[in-house]
């Protein structure tokens, strides 16, 4: 089964220009980020950003995903390693992330054949 998930996470106040660098860091290294998705079965992974009125910016993170992939802490991946780094430093744990309700996935044909042969 596909996982279709969109969570809202919030950057830790003086850590936004960080959070940047973790964001420019995986475009950077796109192509072996990209490389990093298929032992997590990461079919889509995006990253929105906000600048919230109140102060604080967001990552809304949205993934699409299959059952039964490797969990991104336990890669050797220097992506992985280099994500969670960031991850720790800039992710504010006392905000409870915010996982939004789906209603509605619309895939295309073409995409789901290939989603199930993997």
């Amino acid at each position: 089964m596909t996982k279709v998930e969109l969570t809202r996470f919030r950057i830790k106040k003086g850590k936004e220009e960080k959070a940047q660098e973790w964001m420019d860091f995986l475009n950077d290294h796109h192509t072996d980020t990209v490389a990093t998705m298929a032992g997590e079965k990461m079919y889509v992974e995006s990253v929105f950003k906000e600048k919230n009125p109140d102060g604080y910016t967001y990552f809304y993170w949205c993934s699409v995903q299959g059952e039964g992939g490797n969990a991104v802490e336990e890669s050797e991946s220097y992506i992985d390693k280099k994500h969670l780094e960031y991850w720790d430093e800039c992710i504010d744990m006392e905000y409870k992330p915010v996982d939004m309700e789906l209603e509605e996935s619309l895939v295309a044909p073409a995409v789901e054949k290939v989603i199930k042969e993997k």
